[in-house]
């Protein structure tokens, strides 16, 4: 079982009225009135970051890596600030930085660039088939890949308990010197847990020292501080949409000892051994100044604020006697919330909720959120700083209407 008090911020990091004093800084919510509650999809922009899009394509719009005039010189050196900005933030160097355009490009770099370098006959790859699919499938599909060459590979799945946590035990015992690499998640994009890295990792490490072990960070980036030399993994990933960024960019780290075993997965334009062609340079951007705007937040103020606000949720939705709560924070003795509950309503189907709540200009997502489980249908609330206390009481109000109509 998970303690998940580890997790527990000095509540001196605690603003409650921390959402209604960002969301102006959202133009979206000037514009009209929705309750967002998608964040674990994509997260809405701050000004300062639609400012650093359009700042590029109207003053100095230009290739980087490709001309020796001005505007190409600033892009590149704007990229190469962002660079050293992601790598501070996250804990790394910033030679262990790649921009990819998401969290699935990133994962297939991982699995191909290293995978079919090292993986052979018998040798052994760890994931959790419960995780999100750009989490694992890469890997399940190397293994396919590799079986046509002839190579069987041995995939062990991981196990999540009835909590929402990996099965710790299961998990250390499933690992051989055979195992080359083990892929986990961060925090659960369906059950909102940390999923208990910070205990994971070493014990990986005492029982077979060369595993490399992948982590995607893309429901942690923005809501929780990340130090991955800490976390001591050797590869990790996450998506700039999910963290004020815009769509299409995404970050690779590759621990430095680690990128001389890798080889080249794509080809083309371009010097960086993980960076071909164009790249995304107003994504990139914009993910500069997502993380400008995060720090001028506080990432702890992010974290506490976010905690705060799903604990809240929760205490208003489990009183309702029809919703049956997935695994997660209603199964979690100690319940701190990370911004995810998920939950169905006796009798009725996760898309026809979404629909009537959709009425109610109340945003949700509905289904099985990129995992291959078939018999769940959850309605999942995502939360950020954006959200408030008023917008959490306008949903559950809606929910006990659709409750009380079925």
């Amino acid at each position: 079982m998970t303690n998940q008090c580890e997790y527990i911020v000095d509540d001196k990091n605690l603003d409650i009225n921390l959402g209604e004093k960002v969301k102006a800084d959202f133009p979206i919510f000037k514009n009209n009135d929705a309750i967002y509650f998608d964040n674990s999809s994509t997260t809405q922009k701050p000004q300062c970051v639609i400012d650093s899009i359009n700042s590029y394509y109207t003053k100095y719009c230009a290739n980087i890596g490709r001309g020796s005039y001005s505007w190409a010189n600033k892009a590149e050196a704007e990229v190469e600030k962002v660079r050293q900005k992601i790598a501070s933030f996250i804990g790394a160097n910033i030679d262990e930085i790649f921009f990819t355009s998401g969290a699935t490009d990133a994962s297939n770099l991982i699995a191909y660039g290293y995978g079919l370098k090292n993986i052979d006959t018998d040798d052994e790859i760890m994931y959790c088939s419960d995780d999100h699919k750009s989490t694992y499938q890469p890997w399940e599909n190397l293994v396919k890949i590799l079986a046509d060459y002839g190579k069987k590979v041995i995939v062990k799945n991981i196990l999540i308990d009835t909590e929402g946590d990996y099965k710790e035990d299961d998990l250390i015992d499933k690992i051989s010197p055979k195992t080359k690499v083990i892929i986990l998640t961060h925090i659960h994009n369906t059950y909102g847990l940390e999923m208990d890295i910070k205990k994971i990792v070493p014990r990986i490490r005492v029982k077979n020292p060369l595993a490399k072990i992948v982590l995607d960070c893309s429901q942690s980036v923005g809501h929780i501080p990340i130090n991955l030399k800490k976390l001591d993994v050797d590869f990790a990933f996450f998506s700039g949409h999910k963290m004020f960024a815009d769509t299409g960019i995404g970050v690779c780290y590759i621990k430095k000892s680690t990128q001389s075993e890798m080889q080249k997965f794509k080809v083309g334009g371009g010097n960086n051994l993980f960076e071909v062609g164009t790249q995304n340079i107003s994504g990139i951007l914009s993910l500069g100044s997502a993380v400008d705007y995060i720090n001028s937040v506080g990432i702890d103020k992010i974290e506490s604020y976010i905690r705060y606000i799903t604990r809240y949720l929760y205490s208003k939705l489990k009183v309702i006697s029809q919703i049956k709560f997935s695994k997660g924070i209603d199964k979690c003795s100690c319940p701190l919330g990370f911004g995810i509950i998920s939950f169905s309503i006796s009798g009725i189907q996760s898309c026809d909720v979404g629909d009537v709540l959709n009425d109610y200009n109340i945003f949700v997502r509905t289904g099985d959120f990129c995992r291959i489980t078939k018999d769940e249908d959850f309605i999942r609330v995502s939360l950020h700083i954006y959200n408030t206390i008023f917008d959490i009481d306008k949903f559950v109000k809606a929910i006990k209407y659709i409750v009380s109509e079925k």
